[in-house]
């Protein structure tokens, strides 16, 4: 069997598809949805509409049906999670499409945004209401909350609402060491997804909205779908516990430094190239093809062009000095 180690984070103990509980949580207690929904509010200061789904996928697929009409269109990073991989689900779910910008390492820019929409033609125009943002972007890179600020501020002018795809939230607050709240919905952003599969907590995604209307079409929308709950008291347990516990905070610092650490080594080695910088737990390195083929032999990892052999390598709250060590060797 390949080695798992540095596919993503969900593979975490190398346990493809299970993610771990914390340590701390008491999995016999399945814990109180609306006790983790208060402690979200305490974290955003009370000014949050709180929502449980049961994965990544319906998260984004509701909150952008709930801030837009469905069948409408949404605009996206092209490399985003949104125009890739969750594309399929959203268009099932909400009956969406999305609307592609070339982007710099997945990072929107306001000027980006009004240009595209400048041009759109005005059918296209008229049916798109939201811009997504990924919190990091898929190639690990941060934005600043000032950033997503000028940029909802951007999408407002436009008459778009702002969904921001937080999944990876986590490893981006301890980046930036900022709370939640700055690069959310402080920020301007009107949806918010919340994701802790990343960081180890099984069972789905919290939704923050921060308008009453789209809170009541969220909630409408879970009963029309009959979206399944049954999920939310485990959940509820782990993600509570990285909260009162702050062990979101010791995961996603350990899975940068692991990342840092690993880009450092990479990037001494002739013939690689670091593709772009590690701000968070993804490096995005482009290798000659003799070394993907050893790659590839030993690990199963996400490849593509970019313009040559580019590999992902994404660490996690596991990931250990040896990994780094076993993986650098083979690379050598």
């Amino acid at each position: 069997m390949k080695n798992i180690s540095f596919h993503d984070e969900d593979y975490a103990e190398g346990n493809p598809g299970t993610p771990v509980a914390p340590e701390e949580t008491n999995l016999e207690n399945d814990g109180s949805l609306e006790e983790l929904f208060s402690r979200i509010r305490d974290h955003f200061e009370g000014d949050v509409n709180p929502f449980y789904a049961p994965d990544r996928d319906t998260a984004l697929a509701l909150a952008l049906a709930a801030a837009a009409e469905r069948n409408t269109l949404y605009l996206c990073s092209t490399t985003s999670y949104a125009a890739g991989g969750g594309c399929a689900s959203i268009a099932g779910i909400a009956g969406m499409k999305p609307l592609g910008i070339p982007s710099e390492f997945g990072k929107l820019r306001p000027e980006a945004i009004s240009g595209f929409l400048d041009t759109l033609p005005s059918h296209e125009s008229g049916r798109c209401n939201v811009v997504v943002l990924s919190q990091p972007t898929e190639y690990g890179l941060v934005y600043t909350p000032e950033e997503i600020e000028e940029i909802c501020r951007c999408a407002h002018e436009h008459d778009k609402l702002v969904l921001l795809d937080g999944s990876r939230l986590f490893f981006a607050a301890a980046r930036l060491l900022r709370p939640f709240r700055e690069q959310t919905l402080y920020a301007g952003v009107d949806v918010a997804t919340f994701g802790a599969a990343k960081n180890g907590v099984a069972g789905g995604e919290a939704v923050l909205v921060s308008d009453d209307g789209i809170a009541e079409r969220f909630r409408s929308l879970q009963k029309e779908l009959k979206i399944d709950l049954s999920g939310a008291g485990s959940f509820s347990s782990g993600f509570d516990c990285l909260l009162t516990y702050r062990l979101w905070r010791k995961r996603a610092l350990h899975a940068n430094e692991m990342a840092a650490a690993l880009g450092n080594e990479l990037s001494g080695i002739p013939g690689i190239r670091l593709v772009c910088s590690v701000e968070t737990n993804k490096v995005i390195a482009e290798v000659p093809p003799g070394v993907l083929q050893r790659l590839k032999q030993e690990y199963s990892l996400r490849t593509f062009q970019c313009p040559g052999d580019t590999v992902r390598f994404v660490t996690n709250y596991t990931t250990s000095g040896e990994d780094i060590h076993r993986l650098v060797d083979l690379l050598r």
